[in-house]
């Protein structure tokens, strides 16, 4: 019996590419799943579950430790046991975890089962390249942004005017400790601005945050490298 088009919404995952080390001594880890499968830790997200949140909550069941997530790295779609399942993935560097295999990139791209990760783990190799911190910019509203801000290891910070928050994103790109700071979004969008005229990104990105938006900016003490933007 023919029904006409059919659609089913996909089940949504979350997880990490955890790595270590620098330059030719850098590490993979990748997790053995009961399934057969070797891959990234990740999960599935709960019902109102940021990605983020999911990804670190994760991470966390399959290994034990908690991290603070760096960029995002892309996604992964496929179908399991006759249901679409769609896995974004962040990466987040670690100092050491142990229960995990941990591997050069090369052997982990051998040992990948899925080619979709393998397609992750270069996109990784490809975008950290050097080692950066977040600064969030967050829109001002009535949304619970703490669980998704801890997923990146932030507390913000208040934040008075322009100067303040170039202030806050220099010490943290500087340092390397993640930061956060909520404005209104005239001052979200001149934030960015200015951040991007002193530390220039690599293509323009679009500024406009929605009610319960922020961007997620991952940089060095001289460049932005990345920029995200999420919804709480």
């Amino acid at each position: 019996m023919y029904f006409g088009p059919s659609f089913s919404a996909p089940v949504t995952a979350a997880g990490a590419v955890l790595w270590r080390g620098a330059g030719n001594a850098r590490e993979i880890a990748v997790v053995h799943h009961p399934g057969g499968e070797w891959r990234f830790p990740k999960g599935r997200t709960a019902p109102g579950e940021h990605m983020a949140a999911a990804a670190v909550r994760a991470v966390f069941e399959e290994s034990g430790t908690t991290v603070a997530l760096g960029p995002w790295l892309g996604s992964t779609n496929y179908v399991r046991d006759g249901w679409p399942e769609h896995v974004d993935y962040f990466a987040a560097e670690v100092d050491h975890v142990d229960g995990l295999l941990w591997l050069s990139p090369s052997l982990a791209a051998d040992a990948l089962s899925r080619p979709d990760d393998v397609r992750i783990l270069h996109e990784f190799l490809r975008r950290i390249t050097v080692r950066t911190s977040s600064f969030i910019l967050r829109r001002r509203a009535d949304y619970p942004a703490q669980p998704v801000l801890s997923a990146y290891g932030v507390r913000e910070e208040p934040c008075g005017d322009l100067e303040c928050a170039l202030r806050i994103a220099g010490e943290s790109f500087a340092s390397g400790r993640p930061a956060a700071v909520c404005a209104d979004l005239a001052a979200v969008q001149e934030f960015f601005g200015e951040l991007c005229r002193r530390r220039p990104a690599p293509v323009p990105v679009d500024a406009t945050v929605p009610e319960g938006g922020l961007l997620v900016l991952h940089g060095t003490p001289d460049r932005i490298v990345t920029v995200e933007r999420h919804l709480v």
